[in-house]
């Protein structure tokens, strides 16, 4: 990757507190949310300019329905938010990372695949769309951030990459981007970090992504179970890795979100987990759920979550199966649960 002859890399020394080996604060979920039919596949969050909670919902489970945005409030109330557009493209949108920016304006990882997958801009007037830009085409990406008037996004697989095992990045996209076109390659200068995943068994890197109040940028290779911390300069540019943590790889962390006083929280896609990194670096395990339908609350392939109102929301994928993993089948209900994080 270009200019990390500048990049020290520092290796984290794991003591006890920040090993694998997780201690175990086991939370009940609870539901917050039943979701509507076209919602089977709930997975981003965003907080809205008017305290409510934005949803995505790229719909993988049938491509028969559109990829939506819904609105949650404070009660778990559910009401369509809008449709994302295809701009001219036959295949559906597939909205997955989102963040509003200080405007208002919602940037959305349209996960279409490389060839059509994108990054847009989704302006609304109250809740209205009143207009959708390209902020950036040729990549396929899937968690989003925006930070310090840039739009940060994960690239999980990057296929063209030939290395021993799949290499995942970082991409990085001024707020005023327009219509950039990626190569999905070293080439493109917007990469600004960039990782190979090394585990045979699942070879799918970068997925989570958040910022601490202090800046810094983590983000997990799903396939490792590496969280890293990185330094950026003020160009937005990587000038420092840290191996901040080690999760167990069979948990499968997908999405992150940081609270206020510093803890991380990962949600554990493989194995119905979640896991909390305390801001003095102690892993907690505080779910642990069997294979079950979420129907009371249960955490059901948790892809994303969001600190909200007290609480940890989190969205229940439960569509993904196969070898590793807890869930045997996609079924109903949708739904959306919750930890309440005052209580411990």
């Amino acid at each position: 990757m270009k200019n990390f002859c500048f990049i020290s890399i520092v290796v984290a020394i794991f003591t006890i507190t920040n090993s694998a080996h997780a201690a175990e604060n086991l939370q009940v979920a609870k539901l917050f949310a039943n979701l509507p039919d076209n919602c089977p596949t709930p997975d981003a969050f965003a907080i809205a300019p008017n305290g409510s909670l934005t949803l995505s919902c790229p719909n993988f489970a049938n491509n028969k329905l559109q990829g939506e945005l819904f609105s949650v409030d404070k009660l778990g109330n559910v009401s369509h938010l809008v449709t994302v557009p295809k701009l001219g493209l036959s295949k559906k949108a597939n909205p997955m990372g989102i963040a509003y920016d200080s405007q208002g304006a919602l940037y959305v990882a349209d996960a279409r695949g490389i060839k059509d997958g994108r990054i847009l801009k989704m302006s609304f007037d109250q809740n209205k769309l009143v207009k959708t830009e390209i902020v950036a085409s040729g990549i396929n990406p899937n968690g989003l951030r925006i930070h310090d008037s840039a739009v940060y996004i994960t690239q999980p697989m990057m296929p063209k990459i030939n290395t021993d095992g799949m290499t995942s990045g970082i991409y990085r996209f001024s707020l005023t981007d327009r219509d950039k076109t990626m190569t999905n390659s070293l080439l493109d200068k917007e990469l600004i970090f960039n990782v190979q995943t090394d585990n045979p068994d699942i070879q799918v890197g970068l997925d989570g992504l958040d910022f601490d109040k202090d800046g810094y940028l983590f983000t997990t290779d799903l396939g490792d179970g590496e969280v890293y911390k990185l330094t950026l300069d003020s160009d937005g540019n990587v000038v420092r890795k840290e191996l901040y943590m080690n999760i167990p790889n069979d948990a499968r962390i997908d999405g992150m979100v940081f609270d206020d006083e510093g803890n991380l929280y990962l949600a554990g896609f493989g194995l119905n987990q979640v896991f909390k990194i305390t801001s003095n670096k102690r892993l907690i395990k505080i779910a642990d759920y069997p294979d079950n339908d979420g129907s009371n609350g249960q955490i059901d392939q948790p892809a994303d979550l969001m600190v909200y109102d007290g609480k940890l929301v989190i969205s229940n994928f439960d569509l993904m199966k196969g070898n590793g993993l807890r869930n045997t089948e996609h079924s109903k209900p949708y739904t959306l649960s919750y930890i309440n994080l005052k209580k411990f």
